[in-house]
Formats: structure tokens, sequence, C-alpha cells
């Protein structure tokens, strides 16, 4: 069974109009603390994913869209994509514990919104809301809501929100940004088959974008 965790206000996204970031205002900036970051972003920099052994699910309040047209007037960017197998997992600890996303690597396939913000080219690095922590038991996969990781190869649909702090496009508003397109990600198709106002929305969604 998967387990909820809820965000306290120190540790909880930014949330409004779609548009969320992680809090960076209660970094503790002591040596230590500083080191750690580093040492545990460095460390996770590698090409494939640590083996997880659970998954846990993060609450957070964040924007659900009615339609495609609606979420896209609530980002700066949409574009199809296609992931690539180059993703980092980055945790920051906080002195509530750690937080974290995976920053992965899209072949950009077409722009349907382009950014005033930040233009977007032929590759994107991408902010997910997901991340992995290791525990007593082994490596545990921390999700925002009902957001789950692209998956390489796969073609998606995504929505995007500029963060000038990290200099890069989240996913926005968790599951509500990121629909894959031909079916075949199998954690999404879960996920929908459980949640019928993001189902109805990939149809609005898939249907606004299709070739």
């Amino acid at each position: 069974m998967k387990k909820i965790i809820v965000l306290t206000t120190v540790a909880s996204l930014a949330i409004g109009l779609g548009v969320f970031s992680y809090s960076n205002s209660s970094t503790v900036e002591s040596k230590n603390d500083s080191a750690a970051i580093s040492k545990n972003i460095d460390s996770v920099a590698k090409k494939s994913a640590p083996s997880v052994v659970r998954t846990d699910k993060i609450e957070a309040n964040h924007a659900i869209f009615t339609n495609a047209d609606d979420a896209e007037s609530q980002s700066d960017a949409v574009v199809r994509v296609i992931a690539t197998g180059e993703s980092k997992n980055v945790i920051e600890n906080f002195e509530w514990g750690p937080s974290g996303r995976t920053e992965t690597k899209v072949k950009v396939i077409q722009v349907y919104k382009d950014s005033a913000k930040q233009e977007i080219g032929s590759e994107l690095v991408t902010f997910e809301p997901s991340y992995v922590i290791e525990g007593k038991e082994g490596s545990i996969r921390m999700n925002y809501e009902d957001y789950t990781l692209m998956q390489e190869g796969n073609e998606y649909i995504l929505f995007l929100v500029w963060n000038p702090k990290l200099g890069g496009y989240w996913v926005n508003s968790l599951e509500q940004g990121k629909f894959e397109v031909s079916g075949t990600d199998i954690e999404e198709k879960t996920m929908q088959a459980t949640n019928d106002q993001y189902n109805e929305l990939k149809k609005s969604v898939l249907e606004k974008y299709k070739q």
C-alpha cells in the first residue's frame, strides 16, 4: 500500500495558477548542510535511477485543469517530446528533511506554445516532481500526488512553467501537465484508469494537439 505524506507548510510546493516550485527560503546554509546538498546532487547524477523498493505519495495542493485550453493558458510552454534515458535524481537537504526532483532530458519534436521567458530548443531538461531517497530498507520513490516519471523512448505532450531560480522548466501542476501519446506508459495508464478527471483532460489534450 502506498503511504501518503502530507507536506508541512515549509515543505509544501508553492502553487498558484498551475505554477509550482520548491521553496528554497528554508534551506539551511551551514557549511555542513551545504556540503551535504552538493554531495547528494553529485552522487545521484547517474543515467539510471536507483533500484526502488517502494513508492510513497506526497500530497500537494495544485491546479486542476478543466481542458487543454485551460492548461495551455496557465503554462509558459507546450511541447511534444520524446523522453531520453538521461535523467538525474537531485536531492536538497532542508532543516525539516530532504526534498528533490528528477531532471530529465527530452528531445523536442514540436513546440505548440513557445515561451517568452526561455526559448525552447531541440533538446530540453525538464524538472519532474518525483525523486528517490534512501531509507533503511532501500531506495524509496517519492511522487508528488499522481505524478509518474516519463519513460525512456515514449512520446509526451508537456505543459511547462519556467522557474527562474533553477533556470529550467517544471512540468506544470504535477500530473496535470504530462500526457503520454501512444498509450504505452503503463504507470500513466494505471493512474488514468482510476482518475476520471485526468482521463477527460488527457482526451482533450490529445484532441487539441493531434497530428
